[in-house]
């Protein structure tokens, strides 16, 4: 079959309805599953074949013995200590050389997280609303090691939000029961509700514009302080007003060196006194200390520098 594109989703915020259901938003790389007579292709949102970098997910799919003819939709992640880890599944994408593919097969196993079918025997079931699909999904596809079918839960979408985040999930998919299979398209049958930090850093930094932004900056250097000194955690380039990118550039006060006591992975890198707080909001902050998603919310004229500790982070 020719790849399709994924159904996106809409942003939102965590809400119940007994006309939607409420899967785990894992943290993985979107992957639709074409099973013909040919074999298994695995596909990413982009349309481009990633088999070969998950080879233990495609025999999988071929030992559960589906008919040809099936196409599903779902999320490759890796799970460590029973959640799934984005910074482990980094080393799994982008490989390309054969032994090292087969190695992290083995030491970092991937799995296929299944949460639709839009292909049956041949047959497009698009057209049939989501709680149909989820009966033929759970009808056609046994599940095995590495490929499982997603959990859902019905009308109670702001208790399982909060239970998905003590658990260490990054959020919820909200999916409306009725909804039909819209390849391409970013649908509001579907809210994806993610958790956010709001964390208050120091701006140590910044990147130099480009374009319109050339007189202002692109992104801003930031971090917080342990114990007297300010560790950089990551750079925010996006969630600025026009106006506010004037404000906060026209507050730089230059200096020559770093103030981080740490590197920062950015050779263009102009360094500004630490005396300015800005709050962000991020996905999450990865194992090595840096934010992942970062937007800007706000300056913080209320809070002192020293204010921002690494603690937050943790």
């Amino acid at each position: 079959m020719i790849p399709i594109k994924p159904m996106l989703a809409v942003s939102g915020q965590p809400f119940s309805s007994a006309d939607w259901i409420f899967e785990p938003k894992i943290d993985g790389t979107r992957s639709l599953a074409d099973i013909s007579k040919e074999g298994v292709r695995l596909y990413n949102r982009r349309q481009i074949d990633i088999t070969s970098r998950y080879p233990e997910i495609a025999e999988a799919l071929v030992r559960v013995e589906l008919e040809s003819g099936f196409m599903l939709d779902g999320e490759i992640a890796v799970f460590v200590d029973g959640r799934p880890s984005f910074a482990a599944l980094a080393r799994r994408e982008h490989q390309s050389e054969r032994m090292r593919i087969d190695y992290l097969a083995s030491a970092l196993p991937a799995s296929y997280v299944v949460f639709d079918i839009l292909f049956a025997k041949g047959k497009s079931v698009m057209d049939l609303p989501l709680r149909e699909r989820k009966r033929l999904l759970l009808e056609a596809l046994p599940e095995c090691e590495n490929v499982t079918i997603s959990d859902s839960f019905a009308e109670k979408g702001e208790d399982y939000f909060r239970a998905a985040l003590k658990m260490g999930i990054e959020g919820v998919m909200a999916k409306r029961l009725d909804s039909l299979y819209q390849p391409g398209t970013r649908s509001p049958d579907w809210v994806k509700i993610k958790k956010s930090l709001k964390l208050d850093l120091v701006v140590g930094g910044f990147i130099p514009g480009k374009g319109a932004r050339a007189p202002y900056f692109g992104g801003l250097l930031l971090g917080a302080y342990s114990q007297g000194r300010l560790y950089y955690v990551g750079r925010v380039g996006s969630g600025f007003a026009d106006d506010e990118l004037k404000e906060i550039a026209a507050g730089f006060s230059y200096q020559d060196h770093s103030p981080f006591s740490n590197a920062t992975p950015t050779p263009q890198a102009r360094w500004v006194e630490p005396d300015r707080v800005v709050q962000v909001a991020a996905l999450e902050v990865t194992e090595d200390g840096h934010l992942r998603a970062p937007v800007f919310l706000r300056t913080r004229d209320d809070k002192e520098p020293l204010e921002c500790t690494l603690d937050q982070l943790n």
